[in-house]
């Protein structure tokens, strides 16, 4: 560097006991490609250590090298040693003050980057231990005068020299903010805007960034953010041209500001937007940079919702996402449309991601607009990649926007879907398999009905692939599309329940033809999950594939698997987890034990974080099938559980010199006393997490942890006091994973501790009982910090779910803690009045109370979650304590009840209400006047969901509140009436008989029952609804106790309902079985002949299920 300003040489005054040190020889034996001269060089490095003068030997080889690399290697090491202070502070004050007066100019003199950089950040270290004391003021000094010199590569030092500071100790510069920001003003002022690429442009948003992530509330900080934030878009415009890597870090800017002080973002969203905008869309830039700027809209969706539909951004950003959703691929038949790994990114998937997000946050009406307007000419146009976007889009709105496509566009979009399956174009075609996988999963139950259009085009594809694989014979290519096609069938499938049986013999034969040992590693493995799929699906029905399927995964699960290979051992290990839920205790047991032995041989044999979490899942599987036998492997279970939850293996922490460590690896705190103790009092580490650079975890540990959580909690279900030893230690372990990096590992910790209370609860002792309540003394709090505190929606509604789970389960017990009932009431309350992190909250930081605001439905989601815990907290307490909180927080309800509210705020705000009336038991009554009219009116909702929860509610207000309700039963009865002769929903249809039987049960006299009971009985046997089948069967019991007329003369078909739901299994807990149970043995009993009568109309397989499930409940 050339030297116009009076720095001087540097000079170190060497002690006498620094002579016999031969620093540069020993460094240059590091260097070399040779084990045993590193060793050598090592172990001389080490004794040099031992010796006072070696901090002044390395200073001067800083200085006096010919060698770059030694240079900076000495450099290093003085920052390593004297980065902590107690090696700093035992250095005299002279050679202190020789340091110090010597290395600023060896900074200035320096010719190479790389050694100038290892200097700044030696010196960097050196400050952060005098700057507070004041003992070295002539480095600001000298700063200033760098930043301030008439020579640009001065100017350029001086400002790279801020960054590296600020980088290292930028909490050192927040009582100098202002000095600081006039420094960075001018030098950015400086260069003008004449060169927006300049060193000096990037190192002062690099240092701003620095600072940004301790400015908190420093004001002289917040403003320079906003003087400079419109600038920054320029730079990184102007960078973006030449040097991709340089704008990406200067965008980077803009993501810390929305992490530490996002108030400064708000007034300049939509200049941000748009300058994003801009560069994401030009391809002939770097994909780095394009991606860079998507994330950061991403990012502002996901915190600033209201900004972005306050600004009118929705439409240009979807404009863009869907021109780059349809670029052409390189990859046609194989295109990713998502990634799991950064370095696979492409602007076309993280626009994918990105219209995904959008979804997820903004309102259905706010964004399907616009989108369409892409979609429908898409699809009519000759532009394939077009026709691509348009089904991609559709895919990834249904996550979002379910609620809203499943009641306006469900038609359309599936005529759409089943177009572009059909589709000549592979590339289409594997878009529309996508898309219908999505709409399997996320439209349900809706998509369902259209089993009968969908299911044919999905098996005569299947079967073409089958064909075209058995012509091509082994070892050929699998054919185009067949991972998406497998994608769609298995979603399609899995959530079709009974409707799937009609289907197993030819879905079954398709895919044993698939498990052919001559077929591709990769077919064989989509076959296999798909198997699963259908299992989840046809359950016990499977019974008859079953030994066929063990016949074609026996030899996966047994035999060892070569690397290529291990996938279908993974696989087939799901499978049988699934199997082992499904095919029915009676037909998995006797292999219960030989898969136990095989799940515990694979974690043995098996190094493979895949393998032990698919072996996880079976293990809790299997528990679910042998209840407490599962205790005979808890000791060697838990403990290989435990030791995935505690293991570091894939969590990579990448530190800031990471790059540095890996060139210069030799020194590992080369102490002069190697047993001395930290001196934890004098330690600085107040920066220490800013060394942190980013946490990343390898996706299948993640699994594996997040997998080890869920087992663990269904072990400790099923093996009851058997798991007790190894209580504590799990709780303890996986509360730990509440603080984890990833989300999904966050949201999984919570749910297994909430099922560690529950399984508390079956411990019946003293230990048991204050296990429990010590649980929940941790737990309770945690989750209403994680409510308040937690980014992450998901991970908030895995807390509410917790809450809910656990006072349905244990009741009055969560309430016993200090202040529980407390946090879980205020919990409610904020997230429905939009007062969590999570929520968005307008500009001025208040809660969002404009009744026209709409909200986009995964927040509507939360908010349906905190409702869930009402009627739970509220069974928690008695009728008279909850009345008093729900008259409060009714008003909430009410809120969401108007005719301006979304079909889901209005169903859930009268389902709530109605879910509540148990909770208030006779208290109920008080509320008749202010809520049943308007229940009353909701009946009659345009839209089914809203009818099927206030007709709900009617039999709950009838049955609890009981005399107060009796002046309406003529204004309910007609009502009721008009509904089932004119409902075609049919789980409307439940509910008008399970409110009919409430009101039967509740004042018979007010009803012309030999009138109603034949039409009713009409009705039955429930069709969805099955948990109203207890209160149809209470009625009947009720009815046949009185010795009724009108249920008497409907003997037979009274039995024959009873014996569908029986042997169907539609009874959801042991009181509606019960009830069935007794009505059956007492009508046999008093009417043999109508009794066997009935039996005889049943098929064989119907009586003998109905006799087996008949035992089985009279022998519990």
């Amino acid at each position: 560097m050339t030297n116009n300003a009076p720095w001087g040489q540097p000079v170190f005054i060497q002690g006498s006991d620094s002579s016999d040190i031969k620093m540069e020889a020993i460094l240059n034996k590091l260097l070399v490609a040779d084990n045993e001269v590193i060793q050598k060089g090592t172990a001389e490095l080490r004794e040099a250590f031992q010796k006072p003068g070696v901090i002044l030997e390395l200073c001067n080889v800083v200085v006096s090298s010919s060698n770059p690399q030694i240079r900076q290697y000495a450099a290093v090491l003085l920052r390593k040693r004297l980065s902590k202070s107690k090696h700093w502070n035992k250095l005299s004050v002279e050679e202190k003050n020789s340091v110090k007066q010597g290395i600023l100019p060896a900074l200035v003199n320096e010719s190479d980057k790389a050694v100038r950089s290892s200097i700044a950040q030696f010196i960097a270290y050196i400050m952060k231990h005098e700057l507070p004391n004041n003992s070295w003021p002539e480095l600001l000094q000298f700063v200033q005068q760098l930043n301030t010199s008439d020579n640009v590569q001065e100017r350029e030092l001086g400002m790279s020299t801020l960054e590296i500071f600020t980088d290292i100790a930028p909490r050192l510069f927040l009582d100098q903010s202002a000095a600081l920001c006039q420094l960075i003003g001018a030098s950015m002022k400086a260069v003008g805007d004449q060169d927006l690429t300049s060193p000096i442009v990037y190192h002062a948003f690099k240092t701003l960034s620095n600072m940004a992530l301790v400015a908190e509330q420093n004001q002289p900080l917040v403003n320079m953010f906003h003087e400079v934030l419109p600038l920054t878009l320029q730079v990184v415009t102007a960078l973006a041209q030449v040097d991709a890597s340089k704008a990406v870090q200067v965008l980077d800017f803009i993501d810390t500001l929305l992490d530490c002080v996002i108030q400064v973002v708000l007034p300049h969203v939509k200049l941000i937007v748009s300058g994003c905008l801009s560069i994401a869309k030009v391809p002939t830039l770097e994909d780095e940079i394009r991606i860079k700027a998507l994330s950061v809209i991403s990012d502002l969706v996901a915190r600033k919702k209201k900004v972005i539909l306050k600004h009118n951004l929705v439409k240009p950003i979807v404009d863009v996402l869907f021109e780059l959703m349809s670029t052409p691929s390189s990859e046609d038949e194989e295109e990713e449309y998502f990634t799991e790994d950064d370095v696979d990114d492409t602007p076309m998937t993280c626009a994918n991601q990105t219209l995904d997000l959008l979804a997820l946050h903004i309102p259905p009406e706010k964004i399907l607009p616009h989108i369409l307007a892409h979609i429908e000419p898409a699809l009519t146009g000759n532009n394939i990649y077009a026709k691509k976007a348009a089904y991609l889009a559709m895919a990834v709105l249904v996550e979002g926007c379910s609620d809203y496509i499943r009641n306006k566009y469900l038609q359309q979009f599936l005529t759409c879907v089943c177009k572009g399956i059909t589709d000549e174009a592979s590339v289409v075609r594997n878009a529309a398999f996508f898309a219908l996988g999505q709409f399997s999963e996320h439209l349900q139950p809706e998509i369902s009905d259209y089993h009968k259009e969908l299911l044919p085009l999905l098996f005569q594809y299947l079967q073409q692939l089958c064909a075209r694989i058995n012509q091509q014979g082994e070892g050929n290519k699998d054919p185009p599309g067949i991972d998406r096609m497998f994608y769609a069938m298995e979603m399609f499938c899995e959530n079709l329940g009974e409707r799937l049986v009609p289907y197993l013999p030819v879905l079954m034969e398709s895919l044993f033809v698939s498990l052919s040992p001559n077929n591709s590693v990769h077919v064989r493995e989509l076959a296999i999950s798909a198997v699963a799929a259908t299992a989840n699906a046809a359950g016990e029905e499977m019974v008859v594939y079953f030994p066929k399927i063990m016949e074609s995964l026996r030899i996966y699960l047994t035999e060892e698997q070569s690397p290529e290979t291990l996938c279908l051992q993974i696989q087939s290990v799901d499978t049988l987890g699934v199997l082992a839920r499904t095919v029915g205790e009676d037909t998995f047991k006797p292999l219960s034990q030989e898969c136990l032995q095989l799940a515990m041989a694979l974690l043995k044999k098996v190094d493979d974080p895949d393998l032990r979490k698919s072996v996880y899942g079976l293990l809790a599987s299997i528990s679910t099938v042998i209840k407490t036998d599962v205790q005979t492997v808890l000791p060697e279970v838990v403990e290989i559980m435990l030791n995935s939850i505690r293991s570091q293996e894939g969590i990579l922490t990448e530190f800031k010199d990471d790059e540095e460590n890996a060139a210069f690896p030799v020194y590992e705190d080369l102490s002069d006393d190697p047993d001395q103790e930290e001196d934890i009092e004098n330690s600085d580490d107040s920066e220490d997490d800013l060394d942190v650079s980013q946490f990343n975890v390898e996706n299948a540990f993640m699994e594996e942890k997040e997998q080890a959580c869920l087992a663990l909690g269904e072990l400790s279900r099923q093996a009851g006091i058997a798991f007790m030893p190894y209580m504590d230690q799990c709780f303890e372990e996986i509360f730990k994973m509440v603080q984890f990096p990833h989300s999904d590992i966050r949201r999984t910790a919570i749910e297994a501790l909430a099922q560690f209370c529950i399984s508390l609860t079956s411990i019946k002792n003293e230990q048991g009982e204050q296990a429990l309540l010590k649980a929940l003394s941790i737990l309770v709090p945690k989750c209403a910090e994680i409510i308040h505190a937690e980014p992450d929606r998901d991970v908030v509604m895995s807390a509410l779910d917790a809450y809910t789970e656990m006072l349905s389960e244990l009741k009055s017990v969560v309430l016993i803690g200090d202040g529980h009932r407390d946090a879980i009431i205020n919990c409610i309350r904020d997230v429905l009045t939009y007062k969590t992190e999570c929520q968005d909250e307008d500009e001025a930081g208040q809660a969002n109370d404009d009744e026209d605001d709409e909200d986009a439905e995964q927040d509507e989601l939360l908010i349906q979650y905190a409702g869930n815990i009402v009627p739970q907290l509220g069974k928690a307490m008695s009728h008279e304590d909850f009345a008093q909180y729900f008259q409060n927080i009714l008003p909430m309800f009410l809120s969401k009840m108007k005719k301006s509210s979304s079909v889901s705020q209005r169903s859930f705000g009268v389902g709530t209400i109605a879910e509540c009336m148990e909770a208030l038991g006779p208290c109920a009554a008080q509320f008749v006047g202010e809520l049943l009219p308007m229940v009353l009116q909701m009946s009659q909702d345009e839209h089914q969901e809203v009818r099927n929860n206030a007709i709900y509610g009617l039999g709950e207000f009838v049955y609890y509140a009981k005399e107060a309700t009796y002046p309406l039963y003529p204004q309910i009865l007609n009502l009721l009436s008009f509904a089932v002769s004119n409902e075609k929903h049919p789980g409307t249809l439940d509910n008008i008989c399970g409110a009919l039987c409430r009101m039967i049960i509740t004042n018979i006299n007010g009803i012309p029952i030999d009138q109603v009971f034949p039409v009713f009985i009409q009705h039955l046997p429930l069709r969805e609804d099955f948990a109203e089948n207890k209160m149809v069967f209470k009625c009947f019991s009720y009815l046949y106790e009185l010795g009724h007329q009108a249920l008497l003369s409907q003997i037979l078909p009274v039995l024959k309902i009873t014996m569908v739901v029986l042997y169907k299994g539609q009874h959801t807990d042991k009181e509606t079985l019960e009830y069935v149970v007794t009505l059956l043995a007492n009508i046999k009993r008093d009417f043999p002949n109508e009794f066997n009568q009935a039996q005889s109309e049943l098929t064989p397989k119907q009586l003998e299920t109905l006799n087996k499930r008949l035992q089985a409940a009279t022998s519990a």
